[in-house]
């Protein structure tokens, strides 16, 4: 009886054991920007750590004080309705260095912007300025949808 039990146990082991290995090789090829819209500003330092330690993602570069709070609205919309987080790097945080460009932080791309970056290497940029406000959402929207299918597709 103890036998039969044993034999019960292992079995129901290995297909668990299969299972968990399965969901984890099959996770390994999917999109690597997951979330639910979450924007996370970050210290300057703090984003050139992420780019040299991993650099994938979505990332706003604010500048313009007047209308960060619009474009911050907008991309978490968009970013939510993707399934995505990002991270926002801004002009104004007191670690900013105003003598260093954006490279030093290990960016590349244009203030005022949304930009997906795979592997540190920025993909694809889109400014905020370039559309009017009611318009904003739905080309970010795009930009995200683009984006993943693009750079992050299975």
């Amino acid at each position: 009886m103890n036998r039969k039990y044993g034999l019960i146990s292992l079995i129901a082991g290995l297909v668990l054991v299969l299972g968990i290995g399965s969901v984890f090789v099959f996770s390994q090829g999917s999109s690597e920007v997951k979330g639910n819209g979450n924007i996370e500003e970050l210290s300057p330092q703090a984003i050139k750590k992420f780019m040299k330690e991993d650099g994938t993602g979505f990332i706003v570069f604010s500048f313009n004080k007047e209308n960060r709070d619009n474009y911050l609205y907008n991309a978490k919309k968009a970013m939510e309705e993707n399934n995505v987080d990002g991270k926002e790097m801004n002009i104004d945080h007191p670690g900013f260095d105003l003598s260093k460009d954006e490279t030093y932080y290990g960016v590349t791309q244009d203030t005022d912007t949304l930009a997906v970056y795979k592997d540190g290497e920025m993909k694809k940029q889109i400014s905020f300025d370039e559309y009017e406000p009611s318009q904003l959402e739905a080309e970010l929207d795009h930009f995200i949808q683009m984006s993943k299918e693009t750079y992050f597709a299975n």
